[in-house]
Parts: structure tokens; sequence; C-alpha cells
């Protein structure tokens, strides 16, 4: 497999934006990205959230219809386009990750489209934990709180309240600056 030099890139940083011409297919080695809409009243849709081991986009020409920015400090990986036709594991990789994203995008429109609020928010956290994969329940957030109301539909002012609500009634403990353990049902 003919891979490129990796490429590092802090947090905050944007990997690319919407309108770039899509090449290469992108592989994050470590770190977490956001991926996102900006729609024409600066309003921002988070649409997912990239971990260590995953692709970043599946545009493979034209321009990409979307940004990506670094959550964490970030370490990537281009393939070029020619690795899907001429490795076999390279094409069945690239489709175990559509799969998974497929999958990922469905929960994410049932999120939106049929639940809570603090459904949205609850389901999120444990979506987090999961995706981080840290033991269960418990969370390293790498999003600011605006960010995960852009992800889960919400406003800012509803995420604030109900982490408000679930760290005072306890169901959500902080274990540190931005990390929290889940200790009880947050849906409720």
């Amino acid at each position: 497999m003919t891979l490129q030099t990796p490429r590092r890139l802090k947090a905050r940083t944007p990997l690319y934006h919407a309108g770039d011409p899509a090449r290469d297919l992108v592989k994050l080695v470590s770190g977490v990205v956001m991926v996102f809409q900006i729609f024409e009243d600066g309003r921002r849709q988070v649409l997912d959230i990239v971990t260590a081991g995953e692709l970043v986009h599946f545009q493979i020409e034209g321009e990409l219809d979307h940004h990506a920015e670094a959550l964490t400090d970030i370490e990537v990986i281009s393939i070029p386009v020619s690795e899907l036709t001429q490795n076999r594991a390279w094409t069945e990789f690239v489709f175990d990750q559509m799969r998974d994203r497929l999958d990922r995008e469905r929960r994410h429109v049932a999120l939106l489209g049929q639940k809570s609020a603090a459904e949205r928010l609850a389901e999120f956290l444990f979506l987090l934990s999961d995706r981080l994969t840290t033991p269960l329940g418990d969370i390293e957030l790498p999003m600011s709180r605006q960010e995960i109301a852009d992800y889960t539909g919400l406003t800012i002012e509803t995420v604030s309240r109900l982490f408000s609500r679930w760290l005072r009634e306890r169901r959500l403990v902080a274990t540190g600056r931005r990390t929290y353990r889940i200790a009880g049902c947050l849906a409720a």
C-alpha cells in the first residue's frame, strides 16, 4: 500500500474546508476530528465525529462538501485513490468504513428527529464514550458545549442546562476539567 508521509495538526486546526478539491482519502491515525457543514446563515451542523483508525471522508472527485477540523492534536495520512483498485485489503477496509459510517448516520438522524433533548444529549454522551473507546460511562469531551449543541440539534442553553442539572443531581460526575462519569440515568 502506498501511503504518504503522516501529517500532524494541532487541536482546533482545519483539516480541510468545503470547496477544497477531493483527491485522496484521508485516514485519521490519531486524535479526533469533527466533520461539519456551515449553512448560508452561519449556522453549523456537526455531521460526525471521526476517531483514530477511521476515514475522514469518502469523496474521491469534485469538491468536498463539508469541513473537517481537528478537535485534538491529530495525525493523518492520505491514501491515493489508485489504492482502491490495486489493493483488495484496502478496498475491504473502505467498504467496512462506509458501512460503519452509514450506521452512525442513521442513528444520528433518529437522534435529531425523534428524541427529547435529554435523550439526544444522553445518547450523544454514550456514543462519544463508545467512539473514543473509554470505559463505558467515562467521557473525555473534546468538544465545546456549542459543538455538542450543533451535533445534537439543541441550543447551547439546553445543553448547558442539562449538564448542570445532571451534575447537580449527581447523574453525571465531573472527574476532571473536561472529563465526566455517567453515574445514573441521564435521559429521565
